[in-house]
């Protein structure tokens, strides 16, 4: 079966950055958006608050890196070195944000699972463009 004439994995970048910014929109916990909590820690703990961005901020660094790859496959490197800075901005966000919900991470809502994802795809799009052959 020959998936690659009908699939192109270089996408997987674009779906997973898209994923990123979408889970900011869409209920995570208690159904609230991380938009909607962006808001409310605003007034309340203005240094915690802009932890809940990460995620866009990583969607949108991720989406820039993947259209550079789709633009001239000669950034290659350049791909990996941005997508590598926005799954940073990830991880960050997750290991700061799943300690202090841990007790809520079981009633986790969509959009948990949409950023999940989203990184697993980013990760993905990694591996594929560092296996990409060159074409000569």
């Amino acid at each position: 079966m020959q998936l690659k004439k009908y699939l192109d994995f270089r996408l997987l970048g674009i779906i997973g950055a898209i994923f990123l910014i979408l889970s900011e929109f869409l209920p995570w916990f208690s159904g609230n958006s991380l938009i909607d909590l962006y808001i409310l820690y605003l007034s309340l703990e203005i240094e915690f608050s802009f932890l809940y961005i990460f995620p866009i901020i990583s969607g949108i660094i991720c989406l820039i890196g993947t259209i550079l790859i789709l633009y001239k496959e000669d950034y290659r490197i350049n791909t990996v070195v941005i997508n590598f800075i926005g799954l940073g901005f990830f991880l960050i966000f997750l290991f700061e944000l799943i300690p202090r919900e841990f007790p809520y991470v079981n009633n986790a809502e969509i959009g948990f699972y949409f950023a999940i994802a989203g990184g697993i795809l980013i990760l993905f799009d990694i591996l594929n463009i560092l296996l990409l052959q060159d074409k000569e």
